[in-house]
């Protein structure tokens, strides 16, 4: 019997309801761990029943990544899918968050390897060169 995305799934171990989670997002451990800010080690750690267990923060981001209920990741109660216009509004996932294409994929890489200064001027200089457009 299939689950439905609000049922009720009694699931004792956080580690069987992160991968549970996962999956139902038809993600891999490796784009988990991107959209979550870790590496795929860390997610297959996460997903071991003897492995490491994520703290708050990245309870709430792999909540976020794969669009389950916060309450029921951290404790197994509750409906595993976030409601839609209930009180948990929030998206899975803001689609603008995230580079659109190849260049700007690769513009954020180099951005992220520059020391913070460089950051800091580049941003400035963006500011200025979008503000000019307008």
């Amino acid at each position: 019997m299939k689950n439905s995305s609000t049922a009720k799934v009694p699931i004792g171990r956080l580690a069987d309801r992160i991968r549970l989670a996962r999956r139902n997002a038809k993600l891999s451990q490796t784009a988990l761990a991107q959209r979550v800010g870790v590496t795929p080690s860390a997610v297959a750690q996460w997903e071991h029943p003897d492995g490491t267990k994520p703290g708050v923060d990245r309870l709430q981001a792999i909540a976020t990544a794969t669009g389950a209920a916060f309450e029921w990741l951290a404790t197994g109660g509750g409906d595993q899918r976030r409601r839609r216009g209930g009180g948990d509004a929030t998206p899975a996932v803001v689609v603008e968050s995230f580079a659109q294409d190849l260049a700007e994929e690769l513009l954020l890489d180099r951005f992220r390897a520059l020391p913070k200064r460089a950051r800091d001027l580049l941003s400035s200089l963006l500011v200025e060169l979008t503000s000019a457009r307008r």
